[in-house]
């Protein structure tokens, strides 16, 4: 479900289309959100990175396009191909 982000997506949990953590959306800007990055343990893989277009700083923009759903405390990701 393609949808601009709104301020109700602050704070919530992006997670992968498997429900691993990603980050927390901070900041929103129509089609876009500013997130912070949760991978001091190195659990978000190169695959997901590369999806997302993210390189190795702390914090990374996402686009709706790669978006599958929202619900009231997370963001969930589409598949990756």
């Amino acid at each position: 479900m393609v949808r601009d982000f709104t301020d109700d997506d602050r704070n919530k949990r992006v997670v992968t289309a498997e429900g691993n953590e990603v980050g927390t959306i901070r900041d929103v800007n129509g089609d876009r959100a500013t997130v912070d990055r949760n991978d001091d343990d190195g659990g978000l893989t190169d695959k997901v990175k590369d999806l997302l277009g993210w390189d190795d700083d702390d914090s990374d923009e996402l686009r709706t396009d790669y978006v599958d759903s929202y619900d009231d405390d997370q963001v969930r990701l589409r598949r990756s191909r």
